[in-house]
């Protein structure tokens, strides 16, 4: 006899979280297509800073982020609840978006430090 009882709004949270993030890909989709839509090309030098280098720097090096920190995050099953996961995939996504949020909140606090201390 299994032991583990399904909470009661487990099936409405899930859902909840998907549908939150499907409107939160949606809105992104959007404004990706809005601003390149109405970018103009004297908007890539910003008071002398090449805000159009830096902003197409920061998109893939995201992107790469994401790859690299998914193909370095481990395959080995877990237990939970006392249900064994093996699923690949989702062991590697899962890892992936755990040491991408931490290396960029890592990467969000030295560059605050950086920037008060500098002169």
């Amino acid at each position: 006899m299994n032991s583990f009882v399904t909470p009661f709004f487990a099936d409405l949270m899930l859902w909840l979280m998907y549908i939150m993030v499907g409107a939160a890909l949606l809105v992104s989709a959007y404004s990706v297509w809005h601003g390149l839509r109405n970018r103009r090309k004297g908007d890539d030098i910003i008071n002398g800073v090449p805000a159009g280098r830096i902003g197409w720097c920061v998109a893939v090096g995201f992107v790469l982020l994401l790859l690299v920190t998914f193909l370095l995050g481990s395959s080995d099953p877990i237990v939970t609840n006392g249900e064994r996961f093996a699923d690949v995939f989702w062991l590697k996504a899962t890892d992936m978006f755990i040491y991408t949020s931490t290396l960029l909140l890592i990467g969000c606090f030295v560059s605050a430090i950086i920037g008060r201390f500098r002169s």
